[in-house]
């Protein structure tokens, strides 16, 4: 049964979670729905498995704003800001929706706003990686004598937590690099509500955006940054029948 997909209200933000496997036998449909310079892009990856990700993400990108839109998903065009991040190129009588995607391992996933700048971020949790030396070269003074101060078995899913809610803050602002991981700091303790804690240069700048941790499939972090406050949010699954 295909999924409801409605505006959010004003004070709403939506989050969808897909699993890229589910899609593999719609890959030539969704391929079919791209435009010529995501199909290009898509030819780029080297290895099929990523390329078949990129189609299987964007096909449903645009069948999920399609949707929002009320406009046949090939129909859609989108542009990018000075750093590179996408917009729909909206006409006049469409409602200002943002969006933002995200995709790591299996998982791939869709925060959409209305009039709210919105950013998400999912990442694989990774054992192998080691954290400490992550946390010293990208993340806040702050933010690293919180980490050390986790226990070992708490440790790996703690950085995780703390990586994507940076990530998509910086992905909501749409700066890309131009805006340092290390010049904010966020909340990542298991009994914290996630927050912006420390902006730097602009103290009150963190009061002005709603961050949420998302659990979206086991093994696996995510998190959504939108801007405004009272934000509530809305998660959903987008399957092989939406």
């Amino acid at each position: 049964m295909p999924a409801e997909v409605r505006l959010p209200e004003c004070a709403e933000a939506h989050v969808w979670t897909a699993f890229v496997s589910e899609f593999s036998t719609q890959l030539s449909d969704l391929e079919q729905l791209l435009s010529r310079e995501e199909q290009r892009a898509a030819a780029r990856f080297r290895r099929e498995a990523d390329r078949d990700h990129y189609i299987i993400a964007h096909g449903i990108l645009r069948r999920l704003l399609g949707r929002y839109l009320c406009i046949a998903p090939k129909d859609l065009d989108f542009t990018v800001n000075g750093f590179g991040k996408p917009a729909v190129a909206l006409r006049p009588e469409q409602p200002p929706l943002s969006f933002n995607l995200a995709h790591s391992g299996d998982l791939v996933l869709y925060a959409v706003a209305i009039n709210r700048r919105i950013g998400v971020d999912v990442e694989k949790i990774r054992s192998e990686l080691d954290v400490m030396e992550l946390a010293r070269s990208q993340f806040s003074t702050p933010e690293v004598l919180a980490l050390t101060a986790v226990s070992l078995p708490e440790r790996l899913g703690a950085f995780f937590r703390c990586w994507t809610r940076k990530e998509a803050y910086v992905k909501a602002r749409g700066e890309g690099f131009h805006f340092p991981l290390n010049k904010f700091a966020v909340t990542f303790g298991a009994e914290e509500m996630p927050r912006l804690s420390w902006i730097d240069h602009d103290l009150g700048a963190s009061y002005d955006w709603s961050m949420f941790h998302l659990d979206p499939a086991p093994g696996y972090a995510g998190a959504v940054t939108v801007e405004g406050r009272e934000v509530q949010l809305v998660s959903r699954f987008w399957s092989f029948f939406s």
